[in-house]
């Protein structure tokens, strides 16, 4: 088949291709966002087909396009602090780049499988013996946050999950006439991801850090959690959408992540045991960034049910993957993620 994987020279992007290469032909298209590639011309390399250099909100890319069997759009804008700020750019990626992926896989009679993102359940459920099932904000100290379900509202917090909400009610207006599948990955790490980049994770941070010997910064109590999945295991459910599309008529809406809820404290433990160093304090900065949540976890009972892959790799075997891999790649220093927070303060986004 021939299959076109926006975003495909990216983290996620390159992982798939690789598992996808030996049986296709693939086309991606990427900005080469400087944010995202450090080294764009290495990455262009690295990919196993073509690679277009264009941006996925312009309705010329999409016209340059020759047909495709499958449509796999990855691309997207995913810092949630910094999406406050840069709300138009978020919005004409996420919003107008999906619009035009799903238009254009409409015209080619192409399946599709779009990568969402966990943030459109904000807070998520919680569940309370006093007041039963709530979403959002946790309503007394006695609720228990627990799994998100596909068929959880949306309550989005951040300009970032807003668009991948607005972005899901486009794909579901398509479902009738193509086979469209969604994906909500919860937090995606392994080798490949940016390690010059501040706003797409916590890890690249804490690995910066440990290789200067510095002290491992946790935002807050360091009880807020986080489910960490494997970028192998996200380019594996990928690819079994693929051969297992979606039917028409109903958008199909699957969650991506390992059903494991890890604390910042555990994440910080668990990426110092990995790191050829000696173990590195934890040092707690009291400090809240505009969109973030306190807990997420993802129920796999929907990939039970449509018997997809369940991830083979814990979050903890999933931090030290990316520890040991990454250790010797180059990236940014700790700095960097200093001056992004100190960023937020000067604009007013944090508490």
């Amino acid at each position: 088949m021939r299959i076109l994987i926006t975003g495909g020279a990216g983290f996620i992007g390159q992982h798939v291709a690789v598992m996808l290469a030996s049986e296709h032909e693939l086309v991606a298209v990427d900005s080469l966002n400087a944010q995202v590639h450090q080294h764009a011309e290495a990455a262009v390399q690295r990919f196993p087909g073509q690679v277009v250099i264009a941006d996925v909100s312009q309705a010329s890319t999409w016209d340059a396009l020759p047909g495709f069997d499958v449509v796999v759009h990855l691309a997207a804008e995913t810092g949630t602090a910094q999406s406050m700020y840069e709300a138009g750019r978020y919005r004409a990626v996420n919003v107008e780049g999906t619009r035009l992926a799903a238009a254009a896989a409409a015209s080619w009679g192409a399946a599709l499988v779009a990568l969402s993102s966990r943030a459109v359940y904000g807070e998520g459920r919680y569940e309370c013996r006093r007041h039963g099932t709530r979403f959002g904000a946790r309503c007394c100290p006695q609720a228990e946050a627990a799994p998100s379900r596909e068929e959880d509202p949306h309550r989005p917090v951040s300009v970032y999950g807003e668009t991948k909400s607005e972005a899901e009610a486009i794909l579901a207006e398509y479902a009738a006439a193509i086979p469209v599948t969604v994906l909500r990955p919860q937090n995606v790490v392994g080798f490949g991801q940016a390690l010059h980049n501040p706003y797409t994770g916590v890890l690249a941070a804490f690995l910066a850090r440990l290789r200067e010997g510095r002290p491992l910064s946790v935002y807050g109590d360091g009880s807020a959690t986080r489910d960490f999945v494997h970028v192998d295991d996200v380019a594996r459910l990928i690819t079994w959408c693929i051969d297992h599309p979606g039917r028409l008529g109903s958008l199909r809406v699957l969650n991506c992540g390992t059903g494991e809820r890890t604390s910042l404290t555990d994440l910080a433990r668990f990426a110092a045991a990995a790191a050829p160093v000696a173990s590195a304090p934890v040092e707690y900065v009291d400090v809240g960034r505009a969109g973030d949540i306190e807990h997420a976890v993802a129920s796999l009972e929907g990939l039970r049910c449509a018997g997809a892959p369940l991830p083979l790799m814990s979050s903890e075997q999933a931090v030290a993957d990316f520890i040991g891999r990454s250790w010797d790649m180059p990236g940014a220093d700790s700095e960097a993620w200093d001056v992004a927070l100190r960023e937020l303060r000067q604009r007013g986004l944090t508490s």
